[in-house]
């Protein structure tokens, strides 16, 4: 990885890191979901002009761990007192990405034990980081970590490597012992995000979601196929939100929908615990060098 990569991993780090940041402060009881994530959104674009969003802000609660962003006319939808919310923020810098999430409890405190069991597993995997770790053992000490706090960890999420405009790029960080998972080399920009539950420790993603990516390949007719182009162009195959669709077509939601159907878009489902047990994530992203690791969304 040269220097200037390294740089362009730094800047989308601190612009994602600057958005997490900002939006904590705005979830309070009553806060209004779809401005947390607009704004969280519009601070990370405030943070430079070459600065992108590397994917829709995610706001998933409670016993939903990931893949939730309010719809553009979700305005009525609010925060309400003793909701955990996993916030989950993304920015870029010519395709290069930060990714950096934390969880915070509306307005309570009954769930401190489970924020603090995927935090410690979080610091606990990032110790381990470095070149020729088998990562097998990360998801053993993550996995250990979580249980001892008396939790399960969500045995298929995983952290992942990040590459130029691809949020996952080969490498899979698993939460839980796994002898597929492969080994990091130097060089590596890897996302590491421990998800803890007080359910049964899997997702599913019977729910669809707001959130979309560019598939190459796929097909739209008329309008619909110069929506396609624009959503290319604009998004470089990054995951992007309906909401995200409006300025670039007046009639958006019905062309995507026909996107969807003709395989020019492929969606993210809504990934929820199988138990209905509520979820806690912690999350930063890591570069790995043979200099010494570097994290780039410390906030």
């Amino acid at each position: 990885m040269d220097e200037e990569t390294i740089t362009k991993f730094r800047r989308a780090g601190k612009a994602a890191a600057a958005g997490l940041r900002f939006g904590l402060g705005l979830i309070r009881e009553g806060a209004s979901i779809l401005e947390v994530a607009d704004l969280s959104e519009r601070h990370i674009l405030d943070q430079g002009e070459d600065v992108g969003l590397a994917f829709p802000c995610n706001i998933a609660i409670d016993d939903v761990a990931a893949h939730f962003t309010p719809l553009s006319n979700d305005g009525d939808l609010t925060f309400t007192r003793g909701q955990l919310v996993k916030l989950d923020c993304g920015a870029h810098v010519d395709g290069y990405i930060g990714d950096t999430a934390v969880t915070i409890e509306v307005g309570t405190q009954n769930y401190g034990d489970l924020i603090r069991a995927s935090r410690e597993a979080l610091e606990v995997a990032l110790d381990m980081m470095a070149p020729r770790v088998r990562l097998n053992n990360v998801g053993e000490a993550v996995s250990n970590v979580i249980k001892g706090y008396g939790f399960a960890p969500i045995e298929n999420l995983t952290g992942h490597s990040l590459g130029q405009y691809n949020l996952h790029a080969g490498l899979s960080v698993p939460n839980v012992p796994d002898p597929r998972a492969g080994v990091v080399r130097a060089g590596t920009a890897i996302a590491i995000e421990p998800f803890a539950t007080d359910g049964l420790g899997r997702v599913d993603g019977k729910r669809p979601s707001h959130i979309f990516r560019f598939q190459r390949g796929g097909r739209g007719r008329g309008d619909a196929a110069r929506l396609l182009g624009e959503i290319d162009r604009r998004f470089s195959g990054m995951p992007f939100a309906e909401r995200w669709c409006a300025p670039v077509s007046k009639r958006a939601q019905p062309h995507r929908r026909q996107l969807l159907r003709a395989g020019g878009i492929t969606e993210y489902p809504i990934l929820a615990e199988v138990g209905n047990g509520i979820v806690s994530q912690a999350e930063h992203t890591v570069l790995v060098l043979d200099s010494g690791n570097e994290i780039t969304t410390l906030r």
